[in-house]
């Protein structure tokens, strides 16, 4: 299954179930409002916007037409991330450098959001937890600064990995001109288990895997995808342009 958020004008945005080749959509808000309010009842809900992903596979619930520049990340914001920040732009937003800056890093990585996890819960336990995959971007600048980060356009489960997930992503991640293999190798499980050895994590936290660092400048564009084994995108892609930020 894959879920997308559209941009309404609130901070939360519009949960809507997009199809496996990533080309129609169909509402899911009257489910739940956004992907948070559906991540806060997963276990009740989760079989009813598995029903209707399925019924928008065979064409039997109304659907529109998909375009990722739509899409805000799927989470915009989250209660807590592990690596990185927690409020997200767009896929498709720029990144905008302020001041004389021109060059700024990008951490490209796959990352997992995850429902309740006990303190001290096994690596098991922590694989149970893993409601939705995605890839995020975060933005580094100079003196230790962070610029904005984004998701992918689409958090999908885990089983439309197929045997390409066992706790890690067996896939090469695109990002910029590099296809890196080794980036989506994290064992989630044990990253989560570790991390929750000192404290829960709350539903909707983000853990991001090992990152790829990637170095752009203005006026370049940054792109970041991951294709299943037939070469279709998985996630949509995460494209950003680097421009100056004008103050309003």
């Amino acid at each position: 299954m894959k879920l997308a958020t559209l941009k309404n004008g609130s901070r939360d945005g519009k949960l809507v179930i997009v199809s496996r080749d990533l080309t129609r959509y169909t509402d899911a808000s009257f489910l739940a409002p956004n992907l948070q309010a559906a991540l806060d009842d997963w276990r009740r809900i989760f079989p009813h916007i598995t029903a209707l992903a399925d019924s928008l596979e065979i064409g039997s619930v109304p659907s529109s037409r998909f375009h990722e520049h739509d899409a805000h990340s799927p989470l915009p914001r989250a209660y807590q991330r592990l690596g990185g920040g927690d409020a997200f732009v767009g896929p498709r937003d720029p990144i905008e450098l302020a001041g004389k800056t021109r060059d700024a890093k990008i951490e490209a990585a796959v990352a997992v959001i995850v429902a309740d996890v006990a303190m001290g819960a096994t690596a098991d336990a922590a694989k149970d937890a893993i409601a939705l995959v995605v890839l995020s971007a975060d933005t580094d600048l100079d003196a230790g600064h962070s610029g904005t980060s984004a998701l992918s356009p689409v958090a999908v489960t885990p089983d439309e990995l197929g045997d390409a997930w066992d706790g890690a992503v067996h896939l090469p991640l695109q990002a910029g001109t590099r296809s890196i293999a080794s980036v989506g190798w994290t064992s989630f499980p044990k990253l989560i288990a570790d991390a929750a050895s000192t404290r829960p994590l709350g539903t909707g936290a983000i853990v991001r895997g090992a990152v790829e660092a990637l170095s752009v400048s203005l006026g370049d564009t940054l792109r970041v995808e991951m294709k299943d084994k037939s070469g279709h995108s998985i996630f949509g892609a995460i494209e950003r342009q680097v421009g100056r930020f004008e103050p309003a």
